[in-house]
């Protein structure tokens, strides 16, 4: 009897363990998305052509991913094959910013928040998938992003696409597991960015803008421009970049006589002062 007793005793404990890993398994996922790229898996890397390292970037990310929910992420399994949402406690698309300019950094590109040239993106799609298995997970992530590339008059000058994914075996139901394929999926995509060889002739300069792209704004006065190119030359431009910016403006007036020595005294270059003069309307 008391045998009989101690056995029913366990198999109720046993039941009792089981359910409360069940329950441990099932439900929401909730993360918070942290920068783990694993090199061994995604041993992502960017060539940049000559000259490029010195031209810097303003560099922004926006959502436009579908669905309603900005903190969804994927879905993932569980032993029964029920599927339940996986989710970010923190924001996404400000965590893709934040990796865009720490990768950027990484390959020894410089950005700038004033840089002539704005390269703008959309994170179209960041999702990730757990499929659970007999022992733990596989972790499937994709991301897809837009971006366009822009000069100082707001002309597009480039404008593309590119992806990454990721698969990994991990534990179920892993925090871990699942900031590592996510990691590797956007390393690769912001790789695959800034490989693009349409990206780096527009940011070297060697494309023109594209046809229907914005106009140039209104024409700007001397004083104004020179204000800018001050402001421009005190955070480190160099003057190629400096001719660049004033090969997309318009001045209303032509340097006169005092600008020429204004412009000399803040000491901006003779190319920049030379592209000025020919820069003005008429």
């Amino acid at each position: 009897m008391k045998r009989s007793c101690w056995l029913v005793a366990l198999s109720v404990v046993a039941a009792m363990a089981a359910g409360r890993a069940e329950a441990k398994d099932a439900g929401p996922f909730t993360i918070s998305l942290r920068y783990a790229p694993q090199e061994s898996v995604a041993d992502a890397s960017v060539v940049l052509a000559p000259g490029l390292p010195d031209r810097p970037l303003a560099l922004s990310l926006a959502d436009s991913r579908a669905g309603s929910d900005p903190s969804l992420l994927g879905d993932r399994s569980d032993d029964d094959d029920r599927s339940w949402p996986v989710k970010a406690s923190n924001d996404v698309v400000a965590w893709a910013d934040e990796v865009l300019r720490k990768t950027a950094t990484d390959w020894g590109i410089k950005t700038a928040p004033d840089a002539p040239l704005a390269l703008s993106g959309k994170l179209t799609r960041l999702r990730t998938l757990e499929s659970n298995k007999a022992v733990g997970s596989t972790y499937n992530a994709e991301v897809q992003v837009a971006f366009t590339l822009a000069n100082a008059a707001g002309e597009t000058l480039w404008e593309g696409t590119a992806a990454g994914d990721a698969t990994r075996y991990g534990k179920s139901r892993s925090e871990e597991n699942t900031n590592e394929v996510v990691s590797d999926a956007i390393k690769e995509a912001y790789a695959n960015l800034f490989n693009d060889a349409g990206l780096q002739n527009a940011w070297a300069g060697k494309a023109a803008p594209r046809a229907g792209a914005a106009p140039a704004g209104p024409a700007v006065t001397p004083a104004a421009l020179l204000a800018d190119l001050v402001k421009l030359k005190g955070q480190g431009f160099d003057a190629a970049l400096l001719v660049d910016f004033v090969n997309q403006k318009t001045l209303s007036a032509t340097l006169s006589a005092d600008d020429l020595v204004a412009w000399k005294n803040a000491g901006m270059p003779d190319e920049v002062i030379k592209a000025a003069i020919a820069r003005a309307k008429g």
